[in-house]
């Protein structure tokens, strides 16, 4: 008996101590719904450049499975998507974003032309390359990267400008890191305060295409290049389990490793693929990786963000969907999100705004290039814009805004870094016309700029050209008040043009014609619109023959004149094959002796062109006016027709005479796109054109028209425009036309 008391009392302590046991595993277990016993949850972003817009698909699968992040480390693509999120956007908010036809072209480096100014809109047509130069102090500067423009560090300013509490990663609604590399040592950086922007800017500054980026003594590139997946840093961080998004690029193909862009970017391909499989294999059985398949998505790809965004989604749902133990209930989530999210502080006027960091440039200029003043509302695409304008004024190598407290006062500070040098630049630009039966031009253009001059941005602009047509154009362009609305331009010009005189179809003669003149003009620029001059010019001009009969005159004159320009362009698409948008050109010369011209005529032409459509199809109306107001111009200023898209069918300049009238519609098809190396798109087109020439303003009639039609295709490749088509004269000519460069009708 006593045994069996004594056996139940033994089973009676043992069930009691595995009751106790069982209760107190069950108290200390890991309650899923519970912050502040779950495990601690890190993203690695990798870097993908465009691809990297998987990321934001990523993050909307994390929200709508409940899963918590409580960290990101990010790298290049990865640090700028990490980054914004762990500042406070939500994933909707950075599709919307992403989708924003501006920053997808300001991030591939392809600006709008909507936002260049009229000058530098005037240089994109007529010039393929711009390189940039200076020398200072016994040295000569160049650019360290091919896009060496500030809007990717522009465009992360501005969208964390009210979002960034502070300076400290840490403190962030979720903390964060960016991975860089040194690029003086080659080791990893990894950035967890200062400025935010500028920290995502540096992970993504790839070597040789974009400029590297001094921060915290470092001189900081692309983190690809040492760590591309941060599992490591992440682990660092205090994550207990690690959610690895890898995007990285598969190796380009050997064909496009033939310029400098393809080689950096596969450069950083080889050395970030290496270090990617380290990571990889670092992580441990709880870790998740998700390797989105992106296809034929490029790292310059910033248009197709929207697929890359679902994929990234899908790829996410498929490899977290079965982690039920990583999702919070609904009302753990709520209060997840409420502790994670940033409340930006409510923002109603700018009272004040400061300018830092300028030495060289007046203060007053820089506040006369901003549209945001005193006492307005806060705007931030206001203060974007003005980021923008300020970088273009070529005298900055950084703009930045920031936000700054002042008691009840809310500031915008905007600092500026000025370049050690004064901006030169160098310009280059090809014009190639064949018509396949004898009649050839060709234009090489040589533009050398010097910025910075004086205190009111006066730039000394010069223009070289050699081939048929030879010219050589210099002027200083002095604006009289610091906005830059009104400007003088004094200048000399020597220029030495080729005509072609015809009988019929038939070409009788060939003429030299120089000129050697002077002037002075009055202007003023209408935003980046437009800009109007009106000046005096005094020169002398001397025409002879160069193939002809002996007995053909020559020309000698003295002529002196009021000189008029007015232009306006806001053309948007590839150049040479505008999507929509105005061009206008009125030009005017009136000769009159008592400005020293040996000949008194009038003579005024217009130029024009509208264009609708978007960037698949255009439908272009171009028109062409010119009059001599019954006076009688010397032939070397009459009016021309004939060549590609000016009466096609007929040869360059086979019309001739002192009225002209033409009008053509073009029709154009955007096909395909060229590889990055070789250019941008490629179309067909065909056009329909009428027009002619005479002598007398009474014979002008509409049965007097001719008219011409043509069929090409053409491509905007990185030699400039390129056409090559046929064209049929309402006689029954038929020309073919090689032609790179701007069409007569759009220069």
């Amino acid at each position: 008996m006593q045994n069996l008391t004594l056996q139940w009392l033994v089973r009676l302590l043992l069930g009691l101590w595995l009751c106790a046991t069982a209760i107190q595993a069950l108290a200390v277990a890991p309650d899923n719904n519970a912050p502040g016993q779950r495990p601690r949850i890190c993203l690695a972003l990798g870097g993908g450049g465009a691809r990297s817009a998987a990321h934001v698909g990523v993050l909307e699968a994390l929200q709508e499975l409940r899963i918590p992040v409580d960290c990101i480390a990010g790298t290049s693509g990865g640090a700028i998507i990490g980054g914004l999120y762990a500042s406070g956007y939500t994933a909707k908010e950075l599709q919307a974003t992403l989708m924003s036809p501006d920053l997808q072209a300001s991030m591939a480096n392809q600006l709008p032309r909507s936002l260049l100014n009229y000058p530098a809109k005037q240089y994109q047509l007529r010039y393929l390359l711009q390189v940039e130069f200076g020398y200072a102090n016994g040295h000569f500067f160049f650019p360290q990267g091919l896009i060496s423009g500030n809007d990717p560090g522009r465009i992360l300013n501005v969208l964390t400008l009210a979002t960034q509490p502070g300076t400290d990663f840490n403190k962030l609604p979720i903390p964060f890191r960016a991975v860089a590399t040194d690029i003086d040592t080659g080791s990893e950086v990894v950035l967890q305060h200062g400025s935010l922007a500028k920290a995502m800017r540096a992970s993504m500054s790839v070597p040789g295409v974009y400029t590297p980026v001094e921060m915290h003594h470092h001189l900081l590139v692309d983190g690809g290049l040492v760590d591309n997946v941060p599992v490591d840093v992440a682990r660092k961080m205090g994550a207990d389990i690690v959610i690895a998004v890898n995007v990285s690029t598969p190796l380009s193909n050997p064909t496009s490793l033939n310029n400098v862009v393809g080689l950096s970017v596969q450069v950083i391909k080889l050395l970030g693929n290496q270090n990617v499989q380290s990571s990889i294999a670092s992580l441990k059985p709880r870790d998740v990786l998700i390797q989105p398949d992106m296809a034929d998505i490029t790292a310059v790809d910033f248009d197709r963000a929207a697929e890359a965004i679902r994929i990234g989604r899908q790829a996410a749902l498929k490899a977290l969907m079965p982690l039920k133990s990583l999702q919070l209930s609904p009302q753990a989530y709520k209060e997840y999100q409420q502790a994670h999210r940033f409340i930006p502080q409510v923002l109603k006027t700018v009272d004040f705004i400061e300018i830092h960091g300028n030495q060289r440039i007046p203060t007053e200029l820089i506040r006369d290039h901003m549209s945001v003043k005193a006492g307005q509302n806060w705007d931030f695409a206001k203060i974007n814009h003005d980021l923008e304008n300020l970088y273009r004024l070529g005298y900055f190598s950084s703009v930045v805004a920031s936000i700054s407290h002042q008691g009840n006062r809310d500031g915008l500070v905007i600092k500026v870094e000025e370049k050690q040098w004064r901006p030169n630049y160098l310009r280059f630009g090809l014009g190639i016309a064949d018509d396949f039966e004898g009649g050839s031009q060709y234009e090489l253009l040589f533009g050398w700029t010097l910025t910075d001059v004086n205190q009111l941005g006066a730039e000394w602009r010069n223009l070289f050209q050699l081939g048929s047509n030879r010219r050589v154009y210099s002027e200083l362009y002095q604006p009289v008040n610091y906005s830059g609305t009104v400007f003088i331009a004094p200048q000399v010009s020597y220029q030495n043009d080729l005509s072609n005189i015809f009988d019929g179809e038939n070409l009788v003669a060939q003429y030299f014609t120089r000129n050697i003149s002077g002037g002075f003009d009055v202007g003023g620029e209408f935003g980046n619109l437009a800009e109007l001059r009106l000046g005096l010019s005094y020169g002398h001009v001397v025409s002879t023959p160069r193939v002809g009969e002996p007995s053909l005159p020559s020309y000698s004159n003295d002529l002196g004149g009021i000189r008029l320009r007015f232009g306006l362009d806001s053309l948007e698409g590839d150049t040479g094959f505008p999507s929509s948008g105005s061009y206008l050109t009125v030009t005017g010369f009136f000769a009159r002796g008592s400005v020293g011209s040996d000949i008194d005529y009038d003579k005024a032409e217009l130029i024009g062109a509208q264009v609708f459509g978007n960037q698949n199809h255009s439908l272009i109306f171009t028109t062409d006016l010119g009059t001599s107001f019954h006076s009688n111009m010397p032939f070397y200023e009459e009016f021309t027709l004939g060549g590609f898209l000016s009466l096609s069918g007929l040869r360059e300049q086979q019309l001739r005479g002192q009225q002209v009238f033409s009008a053509h519609l073009i029709y154009l098809q955007h096909v395909a796109n060229l590889p990055g190396a070789l250019g941008k798109g490629f179309y067909i087109g065909a056009s329909i054109e009428g027009g002619n020439v005479w002598n007398s303003d009474q014979n002008i009639s509409t049965h007097g028209l001719q008219y011409g039609s043509s069929l090409f295709v053409g491509a905007d490749t990185s030699l400039g425009p390129v056409y090559l088509g046929t064209g049929f004269s309402q006689s029954g000519n038929q020309t073919f036309y090689l032609y790179i460069g701007l069409p007569f009708t759009l220069n």
